[in-house]
């Protein structure tokens, strides 16, 4: 009687590999630091050890001998926003190198939601929770969001915050104000002097960031901005759309239109060209965060070029690699974009 081949073992592998059955583990399955895991030549004597017998790793066995699934869960506010898809990419491609999956999670901007979201994590067993949304200037929101951060932190997650905020976790973020201010410097350098500005709701800090750091730009110049010309609508497409009807009765005395995301600046862009309004011939319009697609049909576009593809791998480098970080806070650099040139300013 001819009995089946037994399945290859982790055993086999390390034994044919010439290295421990822990190492062999580790090159395979990763821990936390994925394809980091062990020298180069460790990890490819392994790999090949495997492919010549066949063995493969079952991520769900993975997952019930640690006690929690090889995946990091990643909230987003929009899922259809430019600089949302963006960063889900740039956290999708960092979690493939350290062999995990990514779980995204929107919120839609929903306070409630939000908090659902996080409540519902807690039987996922994630490694690690990536927060994403737009932090505001609300206490009790932002106390309620840093609460069931706690719990998911006190039953093993790691947690990071992605942007400005007082949560007390470990933090990427980029300096929005200052870019913005250097934008509206390139800006006036340029001549122009008559500015509306556009932006999310005035509760988010984001929103704030960018719109006081423009402002500031602008007064470094003399300009002073009107209380009328900065309307705060959503950071979104319909949101810039919207946001050119807010300021229709002073479209005439307007030379710039500054959009602080790069959706928004599209939707102000339709909207001006509906009403007969050439951009930028007529009224010129920029934005916030440089999506590379934007830049493909307006070259001269002005913005800011925020890393959003790197906001994954800061992340996941904060919380997940070994050893951790000497710090809790990651800094990335913005860059403003004048008429489609980098602006690099101190």
């Amino acid at each position: 009687m001819t009995h089946a081949a037994k399945p290859p073992t982790l055993a086999d592998v390390a034994r044919l590999a010439g290295v421990s059955v822990p190492a062999a583990s580790r090159a395979l399955n990763g821990g936390v630091r994925g394809k980091q895991s062990g020298s180069p030549e460790l990890r490819s004597r392994v790999e090949e050890a495997a492919r010549t017998l066949g063995y493969s790793v079952s991520p769900a066995a993975q997952a019930i001998k640690g006690g929690r699934a090889r995946t990091v869960a990643f909230i987003v506010g929009d899922i259809d926003d430019f600089g949302s898809a963006t960063m889900i990419s740039g956290m999708m491609h960092a979690a493939e190198e350290r062999g995990i999956s990514v779980a995204v999670r929107t919120t839609r901007d929903d306070s409630t939601r939000e908090l659902d979201i996080l409540t519902q994590l807690r039987g996922e067993r994630h490694l690690a929770v990536v927060m994403a949304t737009s932090r505001t200037t609300d206490p009790a929101r932002e106390a309620s969001v840093k609460e069931q951060l706690m719990v998911l932190r006190d039953h093993g997650a790691k947690i990071v915050v992605i942007g400005d905020n007082d949560l007390g976790f470990p933090t990427v973020t980029v300096d929005n104000r200052h870019a913005a201010r250097l934008l509206a410097d390139g800006l006036a350098d340029a001549g122009k002097r008559r500015f509306a500005i556009v932006s999310g709701p005035a509760g988010e800090v984001t929103a704030l960031e960018r719109v006081g750091g423009f402002v500031e730009g602008l007064a470094d110049h003399g300009i002073r901005m009107a209380e009328e010309d900065i309307v705060h609508t959503e950071f979104s497409r319909d949101g810039g759309y919207r946001a050119v009807d807010l300021l229709h009765d002073r479209l005439g005395e307007v030379e710039v239109i500054a959009a602080m995301s790069d959706a928004m600046a599209v939707g102000v862009i339709a909207r001006l060209r509906e009403l007969g309004v050439a951009a930028p011939d007529g009224i010129e319009v920029t934005g916030f965060d440089h999506v590379p697609m934007l830049g493909d049909v307006l070259p001269a576009f002005s913005t800011v070029e925020v890393p959003l593809e790197e906001f994954g791998g800061a992340a996941l480098a904060l919380v997940l690699d070994e050893p951790a970080p000497a710090r809790e806070t990651v800094a990335l650099t913005a860059i403003p974009i004048l008429r489609g040139e980098p602006l690099v300013r101190a």
